[in-house]
Formats: structure tokens, C-alpha cells, sequence
């Protein structure tokens, strides 16, 4: 086959015998004419002049024979090292080009022999063909290319010529590469793993330059693993500047057919794990690359290659599209307010918590942080914790020795001459059951206390912190005061409502508190519930729950009291009022959408101590309230996601979307949606939510920005008339943050539609950082 293609390609035309006629064809003369043709049509619209090139045309000429072996047409050869048009110019040794694009056809001849009228015929014939057929166009026309040669085959039998033209750009090397080789990575090839678009995205988008780091967040761990499974699959960072897409020349990328700017020195799976950061254990933070020193400070985006066996298979052009998570449905408590009860500006005015802190098996605290005060001391409380490790008789005799140094300071270094009106002294064994469950180990919470306390022996270093934070003990010094009106009001009415919620509980007057919770939660911030005092009543007195959750619903500022209340009413449901219950899942909603959504903070362990899946039941019981079911759906749903249940976060999210997008009243809602929609990197939910909108009066410049945004990493370019609809109207309303947007996220200049539109409408205009 090598040989006659050399012999086809020296020959200067090619002469076919039929039984009746001769069919003579001089190929090079058609090959000028129809790249005369071509040119002359490029010099109209003031585009370079393509020029002949040798690999070009043996590249054309070797696919126009396979065309006319298959006798169809077809941009793909069996042969691998032929498969598609990069590899037959790579084949011919055309290893100086960033792109190729490639034209095929057929078209019908005579049995004759042409002259120069009949070539000319034949070549308008054959421009025509691809000047009217929108794809083929879009080659002859493209800005780009520099370069194109043609080739061509005589099928005798069918009495038809196949031509075949390839078009190069004409690349660059860009200077101060890491490696000669791009550290030894293979081309991509038929062997390649498959990649989905949306794990691609998922990787690509969350790439982010920190100092002279690239570090990777990743939200499954098992499915990198996964997807990473060889030791010699990886990530590599291809770093672009800027300068490279300038609006006055075409794009300058290298000619590596690997990458596109300075390739960073490939991270390889068993690397990419040891180095993993994240606190929790399903997820990944991890560094894929590091700066190069000379493009430290320079405007450059972090594009990376996915790599398997060694071989470069994926190029990821990442895009920071706008994303949020979404508001809960706002539900109001139901707050309990007692009729006939009268509150006074005297009491407890504010409570001062002296915190100690125990090495193991010491009475002496490791922390000497007080401070002593000239008001009146109303009542002190005393609370000492030895922690569970050891053995039960030498705990005890730990404790109240705690408790006894506590009081004897009270008396030394704060002058207090009253007794304790509580004191408590125990193992604390309550912290250590919220412990275990957020360790995952709810089985051990109902085994007996000698099982726990072995287990925890034998695991120590592990539990350390743990224990440490069983010992910490409080002394709680209560003043008394009385609460003038020179205070502004908004704080007067917050420090009157605290003032009698201690004195109340204090007093053990359970309407008094009731109804200084109800003033309570009327204020903007309050954090008093956290007080020891006022926390241990409220964890043990059903009376106050109703109200209490309410309060702790605006002002969960303490995420480990606050689960820590609801694991222990939770676990009390059922003996609870109607109003009580739902104030308290209206409290659970909140505090683990907080703690969720942010999937890496190790507080997120306490998200195991109620689990969403463990209260069923209880939401059920409400379940004719669709927007408290809808919110326990959004925990369900983040979840899921935390612990990497895939089944039922396609469910929950699902579910999630559907309820927000029924509830879609206004503009705000649509574009809240969409955010989150973005958010899960659901960009064709989003894209179909915000389009059937862009032609309304109400279509708001939010909507047009990240639409277009959204819209960019799913543009199809056979679609231009829809792609352009969506640039020209976020230009129409939203022009400087579309035009600042992609400024930085300059990746967009490689689509030359969007590239074209913002050369013309952004390029000399100054815009504010986005």
C-alpha cells in the first residue's frame, strides 16, 4: 500500500481505462485549482492565505485511497496508527501543528479524458460541495488554520473522484518547559479509559491555585480510587497564561499534542493518596501540582490532564461557573407564651464560666485563665468530669477530688464565701456516648459501661482528644444585678429576657423561663442557652424544649450543645408535645444544613449523632407540612452525599428539585434554584430551567450572566444559532460582568464564537474583578 501511495503521489495525473472510454484527470493541476478556489474565497472574508504543506498532502492523499477502498466516506481508518486525521499527518511526520481539520467527499465524473475547462469545472464542483455543506465550511473558514493540502482517488467502477483536503495550525513551543519529553507521558490512544463529562467537570472545577500549590478537593475518595486504580494513572497540570489567547492574534498553544502551555510534572495515584488532607474519611484534598517559579504572579489558569497507564487520555478545561447551595423553606417555631407572669429587672445579671482542664490521672488544672470581679455573687455551680479510661474507683476518687480543688479556688483566688448550689462529680459518660456516635459506633453506646471503657483502653491514642475534652470541668459563678434603662433598647430587652431565664431556672420556676424564652427568641442574638446553668435545665426539663428549640433555632453558634440537646430530646420524641416536636426538627433542619455543607469540617461527625435516616418516623408524623418534608430532604440529601450513597442522593436530589421548583414564584427563586442546580453540577438542569426564560421582559441580567456562564460548558458548536441567543442577551443585560467573568476565565477564548463576541464587545472595556 506504501509503495503505490508513493507511486500516486509522484505521478502528476492519473489515467483510468474502462472498457469503452479512457478517464484522464491530471491531479495536480486539480489540487491547485481547488486551493485557488479556496484561497481566493478566504481573501474575500480577509483571512491568511492557506499554504501547501508535504505532510498535509500525503495525509490526504493516503485517507482519499481509504475512501475509495471502503467506498464510502468516513473520517476514521481501521488502522490505528491511521485512526483519525491527527494521527495520518503525525504518520507522514507532521509534528509541527497545535490543530487539524479535515474534509471529505464524493462527487460524480465523467469517462473522459479533462481538459483545463473540464478541471475548472470539477474544482468549482468540488468547492461548492464543501462551501455549502455548513461543517466543511466551517474548516475552509476557520482563523485559525495557516495551512491545507488535498488528495485524491478515481473510483473507476462507480465512475467517481474521493477528495480529501487537511488543514494545520501551525503551532509554537512555548519557552521554559519542565521536561523535554512531557515527563516521558504517552499520546492518547485507543486504550483509553472513558471519562464522563461530568467527572471531568467534577475534577476540572475544583482545581484551585493556592500560593504555588494546585490542590485537588474531591468528593469521593472511593471513586478517585476508583477511577485511579492503576499506579501509573495520575493528574498533570497544564498551566495557560493568558497572553496565550490574546484578542490580537490566534490562539497560542503548544504543539504537544499532550498540552497547551508549560506541563507541571505528573502526580501519580499512590501520591495523590498519601498526600490526602482531608478530615473526613470520604473525601479527598490533595495537592495535583505546583507552580513553575517563572509563573509565579502571572495571570495563568490551571488546566489539567487525566492520566492512565501513563498515557495522557483526557485534556479538562476547567470554568469557575457561579454556584450556591439554597435556603431552607422558612418555617416558623411555635412559640409557647404563659398567660399571668410577671418578669423583673433583678436576678442573675450575667453568668462568668471558669474553665478547667485535667491531664489524666491530675487534680491540678492545666490552665490558670481567670479573672475576679467587684459584683455581688449571686450562686456558683460546680461541675467535675473525670473521663472514662481506667477504672471506675479511681475515677471517682478523681472527680471529687476536681470538684473539691474547684471549690477550694473559688474561695482562694475569686474570694466566693457562698456554697456551691450544685455540684456535680461523675465520669462523663453522657460526652462519651455523643462521642462514640460520632465515631459511627452506635453499637457500643448499649453495650455496658466495663465493654466501652476496655475499648477505650486498648484505642487510647486514637480517643485522646477525646478524653480530654470528658475531663474539662467548670466552675460557673452566677452575679446578681439589677438592669437599668440606660441601655439601648434592642440590648435591653435581650439582657432583660437572659437576666430572667437564669434567675427562672435557678429558681426552678419553669413559667418564668417559659415565658423569657419566648421574650428571647423575639431577639437577634442570643447565646445564653449555652450557658451551663441554663444548658443542663433545658437538655433535662421536657417543660422548657418547645421554646428552648425555638431560641436555639436562630442561634445555633455552639454546633456541640446544640446536637447534643437535640440527640437527647430526640431520643425522647415520643413523650413530647405536638409543638415541641416540631420545633425540634424544625432546629435538626437548620443545624445539619450548616454542618453539611460543609463537607470537609471535622465537625461534621456530629452529623452522625442524630443520623437523617434514623428520623423517619418522626418527620412522618408531620408529613402533611410539604415544606418541613422538603427541608428533611435537603438533609437527607447532603447526607447521602456525605457519606458517598449514590442511590439515595439521586433520590433526595430529585426530590429536593422537584418541591424548590414547583415553589418558584419570582425571578429570585429561579436564579437561587439554578445556583444549586450548578451547585450539584446538574448544568443541564440548570440550563433548561433558565432558558424557556431568556425572551420574557422578566428575564433578569442574574439570570442572563449565569445562564450564558452555565450555558458555555455545554456549548454545542453545531448549535451556533442557540449559543449566539444566549451571548447576545447576557450582553444586553449583564455586559461588564459577562465581560469581566471571562476575562478571568480567559479558557472560553478557545471557542471562536465566544472568542469573536468578546474581542469585539469586551476587549478595550475595563471591568472589576468577578
Amino acid at each position: 500500500m506504501n509503495k503505490f501511495f508513493l507511486f500516486c503521489s509522484l505521478v502528476f495525473s492519473v489515467v483510468m481505462f474502462s472498457q469503452q472510454k479512457e478517464t484522464t484527470i491530471d491531479i495536480e493541476k486539480l489540487n491547485v485549482k481547488v486551493s485557488t478556489l479556496i484561497n481566493n474565497h478566504r481573501k474575500t472574508l480577509k483571512l491568511k492565505e492557506l499554504h501547501k504543506e508535504n505532510s498535509l498532502q500525503k495525509a490526504a492523499e493516503d485517507h482519499s485511497l481509504y475512501l475509495l477502498k471502503i467506498g464510502n466516506l468516513s473520517h476514521f481508518q481501521k488502522e490505528t496508527e491511521k485512526k483519525n486525521p491527527v494521527d495520518r499527518v503525525r504518520y507522514y511526520n507532521g509534528k509541527k501543528f497545535s490543530e487539524i481539520g479535515e474534509n471529505v467527499l464524493f462527487t460524480s465524473i465523467e469517462s473522459k479524458k479533462y481538459n483545463d475547462t473540464d478541471l475548472d469545472k470539477l474544482a468549482i464542483k468540488i468547492f461548492n460541495q464543501w462551501k455549502n455543506s455548513p461543517p466543511h465550511y466551517k474548516n475552509i473558514i476557520n482563523s485559525n488554520f495557516d495551512t491545507a493540502d488535498l488528495g485524491f482517488a478515481i473510483d473507476l467502477k462507480r465512475n467517481r473522484i474521493y477528495a480529501t483536503q487537511v488543514f494545520g495550525t501551525t503551532g509554537i513551543s512555548i519557552e521554559n518547559q519542565l521536561s523535554e519529553n512531557a515527563f516521558g507521558l504517552k499520546e492518547k490512544k485507543g486504550g483509553c479509559k472513558k471519562i464522563s463529562l461530568s467527572t471531568q467537570l467534577s475534577i476540572g472545577n475544583n482545581i484551585t491555585i493556592e500560593n504555588d500549590k494546585v490542590v485537588l478537593y474531591f468528593h469521593d475518595k472511593q471513586e478517585f480510587e476508583q477511577l485511579f486504580s492503576n499506579e501509573n494513572d495520575g493528574i498533570a497540570i497544564d498551566f495557560i497564561e493568558k497572553e496565550q489567547m490574546s484578542c490580537t492574534s490566534s490562539n497560542k498553544f503548544d504543539i504537544s499534542p499532550i498540552y497547551d502551555g508549560v506541563l507541571a510534572k505528573p502526580v501519580f495515584r499512590n501520591e495523590l493518596l498519601e498526600n490526602n488532607i482531608a478530615k473526613n474519611e470520604f473525601k479527598l484534598i490533595t495537592t495535583v501540582g505546583k507552580v513553575p517559579s517563572h509563573l509565579i504572579g502571572k495571570d495563568i489558569l490551571a488546566n489539567v490532564v487525566l492520566i492512565f497507564d501513563s498515557c495522557a487520555c483526557e485534556y479538562v478545561v476547567p470554568l469557575k461557573v457561579n454556584s450556591d447551595t439554597i435556603d431552607l423553606f422558612p418555617i416558623e417555631p411555635i412559640i409557647e407564651n404563659p398567660k399571668n407572669v410577671i418578669l423583673s429587672n433583678k436576678g442573675i445579671i450575667y453568668t462568668n464560666e471558669i474553665t478547667f482542664e485535667f491531664d489524666k490521672n491530675k487534680i491540678k488544672p492545666i490552665n490558670n485563665y481567670y479573672y475576679n470581679t467587684n459584683n455581688k455573687v449571686h450562686s456558683i455551680q460546680i461541675y467535675s468530669f473525670s473521663s472514662v479510661e481506667g477504672n471506675e474507683a479511681i475515677n471517682t476518687k478523681l472527680h471529687n477530688e476536681r470538684a473539691v480543688a474547684i471549690e477550694k479556688f473559688a474561695i482562694d483566688s475569686l474570694n466566693i464565701k457562698v456554697k456551691p448550689s450544685l455540684k456535680i462529680a461523675k465520669e462523663n459518660w453522657e460526652m462519651c456516648y455523643l462521642q462514640l456516635a460520632m465515631e459511627n459506633l452506635d453499637e457500643w453506646i448499649s453495650k455496658p459501661k466495663k465493654e466501652i471503657r476496655n475499648y477505650i483502653n486498648t484505642n487510647q491514642e486514637y480517643w485522646n482528644n477525646y478524653l480530654n475534652t470528658q475531663r474539662t470541668s467548670k466552675l460557673v459563678v452566677n452575679y446578681y444585678g439589677e438592669l437599668t434603662n440606660d441601655i439601648e433598647e434592642i440590648d435591653y430587652e435581650t439582657i432583660f429576657a437572659e437576666l430572667n431565664l437564669r434567675t427562672a431556672i435557678f429558681e426552678k420556676n419553669n413559667n418564668k423561663a417559659i415565658a423569657a424564652l419566648s421574650k428571647l427568641y423575639k431577639s437577634e442574638y442570643t447565646d445564653c442557652l449555652f450557658e451551663e446553668l441554663i444548658f443542663n435545665e433545658i437538655k433535662t426539663n421536657a417543660t422548657l424544649v418547645q421554646n428552648a428549640a425555638a431560641v436555639l433555632s436562630k442561634n445555633q453558634n455552639n454546633d456541640f450543645k446544640t446536637i447534643q440537646f437535640l440527640k437527647i430530646w430526640l431520643e425522647k420524641f415520643d413523650t413530647l408535645s405536638i409543638d415541641s416536636q416540631h420545633n425540634l426538627l424544625v432546629l435538626y433542619c437548620k443545624i445539619n444544613k450548616d454542618l453539611l455543607e460543609n463537607w470537609d469540617i471535622s465537625t461534621n461527625k456530629l452529623t452522625n449523632v442524630t443520623k437523617p435516616n434514623t428520623l423517619e418516623n418522626h418527620f412522618s408524623k408531620f408529613k402533611s407540612n410539604q415544606k418541613l418534608q422538603s427541608n428533611f430532604d435537603y438533609i437527607l440529601l447532603y447526607y447521602s452525599n456525605h457519606i458517598n450513597d449514590y442511590s439515595s442522593i439521586n433520590t433526595y436530589f430529585n426530590r429536593v428539585y422537584s418541591s424548590f421548583k414547583s415553589n418558584c414564584k419570582t425571578k429570585e427563586d429561579r436564579l437561587k434554584l439554578a445556583l444549586f442546580l450548578n451547585h450539584w453540577t446538574a448544568y443541564q438542569y440548570s440550563v433548561a430551567l433558565l432558558l424557556p426564560e431568556i425572551n420574557k421582559p422578566s428575564f433578569s441580567k442574574e439570570e442572563a450572566l449565569l445562564l450564558a456562564q452555565t450555558a458555555t460548558l455545554l456549548f454545542n458548536e453545531s448549535n451556533t444559532k442557540q449559543n449566539q441567543q444566549i451571548l447576545n442577551k447576557v450582553y444586553q443585560l449583564n455586559k461588564n460582568e459577562w465581560c469581566a467573568w471571562q476575562k478571568e476565565n480567559f479558557n472560553l477564548m478557545r471557542n471562536k464564537q465566544i472568542k469573536d463576541d468578546f474581542c469585539k464587545k469586551c476587549n478595550n472595556i475595563k471591568t472589576k474583578n468577578y
